[in-house]
């Protein structure tokens, strides 16, 4: 028997990769001791509470995985449900674009950066504007800021219309970065020296338009229709982009969807139900490092983080088969 130890970081990291359920320090706990690993459930809980794993943890596992001055980065929330929680701190009411409508939970913003084929989460935070009495946007510029001290040099920077407003895109500028955006219907824009006017009142041709954006400057929008015959308006500060260069920046934006899918998915992000505030935050850090480990299988061994995870449970399951326990 293995004597009693601590937990650190790097088991509950393992645990979350390895986990196909909802996540709890029992499960957790009862997990190392088929190993003959001595670890009470609350060896687990006071870790979770009384660590503080700030991005900043996140961002020393992934440096090196990364190509600071190749890629794209990407910015975008997503809201991890807790819709049924009444004692979880850090939630708040929020709009979530999974349930299209607000629900309550835990908005989780990253910055992530791709090379078209490997995504990478190199940032985040956690928005709590009780807490801490910042905006979204105010995250969003400083993840980009921190970026750009750690030396990145993205061929764009990418985000929904969310993060379009002004003062993103000049902080922007002060990079020399090139962006793209989605932006709203009815942001104002002047084509022809005539007056300002909304972008959904242009014509615009299929390789774009350049005109004055409001209290910005000059941009190229362009104009698609889903297939269920919703407008979509874009929008760069590149201004020579035509619509071969649209369709690329619009596939690769979809990058931090299929992560954000991942997450949830394979590293249980939403499936921590602790209710103290520390144990959200360090529960989340982990999620993300445990996204890490699944992507660096896929950037050096050519496979994907589904079969990765498939990998994990598959001995289990074959066993399982030789012996059904609960067979009739």
């Amino acid at each position: 028997m293995i004597k009693p130890r601590t937990i650190t970081d790097l088991d509950y990291i393992n645990f979350l990769v390895a986990a196909q359920c909802d996540v709890s320090c029992v499960k957790a706990a009862e997990c190392y001791s088929e190993n003959g690993i001595v670890v009470a459930h609350d060896k687990i809980n006071r870790f979770l509470t009384r660590q503080s794993l700030t991005p900043e943890t996140l961002w020393n596992e992934v440096e090196r995985f990364v190509e600071k001055r190749n890629g794209w980065l990407i910015l975008d929330d997503t809201v991890l449900d807790k819709i049924y929680s009444e004692q979880i701190e850090l939630t708040y009411y929020q709009w979530s674009g999974k349930h299209h409508k607000i629900v309550k939970g835990i908005g989780l913003i990253t910055l992530v950066w791709t090379d078209g084929v490997n995504t990478f989460p190199v940032d985040y935070r956690i928005y709590d504007k009780d807490g801490d009495e910042l905006s979204k946007n105010d995250h969003f510029r400083d993840m980009v800021k921190t970026a750009f001290d750690r030396g990145f040099q993205p061929y764009f920077v990418m985000f929904d219309s969310w993060y379009s407003g002004i003062d993103n895109l000049k902080c922007i500028d002060t990079f020399g970065w090139y962006w793209f955006s989605r932006i709203k219907k009815n942001r104002m824009v002047n084509p022809d020296k005539t007056g300002n006017r909304p972008v959904s009142a242009l014509t615009i041709p299929d390789d774009g338009m350049t005109v004055h954006m409001k209290k910005y400057g000059f941009v190229r929008v362009f104009h698609t229709v889903n297939k269920d015959g919703r407008e979509r308006f874009w929008a760069s500060n590149f201004l020579t982009m035509d619509t071969h260069d649209r369709k690329n920046l619009q596939a690769i934006c979809w990058s931090i969807e299929n992560y954000h899918r991942a997450l949830k998915d394979l590293c249980c992000v939403e499936k921590c139900q602790i209710r103290k505030e520390a144990g959200q935050r360090n529960h989340i850090n982990c999620s993300l490092r445990a996204f890490i480990r699944l992507e660096v299988g896929n950037q050096i061994n050519a496979i994907t983080i589904y079969n990765a995870k498939w990998e994990i449970v598959k001995p289990a399951i074959a066993r399982y088969l030789l012996n059904p326990k609960y067979a009739l």
